[in-house]
């Protein structure tokens, strides 16, 4: 169990995870074909596998963290393996989906996608393993407290996606212009 520094931290996000897993839930009923195995669904079907990949890290590490003992560091290296084997099965049943030839998705935005779900499974699995049973060291605890920070981020993106929200794109959004302005009342509906 870690401090009391930390247990209402992991007590919340227990919390608030497992209410967001229950929406991916919701979020999958509603767009069926994120289940449905056909090969045109692909996308959705990636987005929801990295949502709950990622909601299912910071549930397990957060429950792990608030269990008595010291079993941080072993729960967190078995999810931090798990999660990278995942990340890994992910990116080559997109490569096999045809997600290279997807002019809406270009690779580089996948292979980031992919890179930033591996390096921070990587560092949970470094940092799990420098825990070494003993939940006590401070540092890795909050490092572990960051990655689930990260995790509920990483989750709550790609399950915008899923809903058919569009991707958080910093750059782009400050350099589209608005919306026009209607010039006249025929624009505006209004009746002549």
């Amino acid at each position: 169990m870690v401090g009391e520094n930390y247990h209402d931290f992991f007590l919340g996000s227990a919390s608030a995870v497992g209410a967001l897993i229950g929406l991916l839930f919701v979020a999958i009923s509603v767009t069926p074909k994120a289940v449905t195995g056909k090969s045109e669904h692909h996308k959705e079907r990636l987005k929801a596998a990295t949502a709950m990949s990622a909601f299912l890290d910071a549930l397990v590490v957060s429950m792990v963290a608030l269990m008595p003992g010291d079993n941080l560091g072993t729960g967190s290296s078995i999810m931090a393996v798990a999660g990278i084997l995942s990340t890994a099965a992910l990116a080559v049943t997109g490569l096999r989906a045809g997600v290279l030839r997807d002019p809406a998705r270009p690779l580089f935005r996948w292979a980031l996608l992919i890179g930033a779900f591996l390096a921070l499974y990587t560092i949970q699995l470094v940092s799990a393993l420098q825990i070494n049973g003993t939940a006590s060291d401070a540092t890795h605890v909050k490092t572990h407290a960051i990655l689930v920070i990260f995790m509920f981020i990483m989750g709550i993106s790609r399950a915008w996606e899923l809903v058919g929200g569009s991707s958080p794109r910093l750059i782009a959004t400050f350099s589209r212009p608005g919306p026009a302005e209607p010039s006249g009342p025929d624009e505006q509906g209004e009746a002549a």
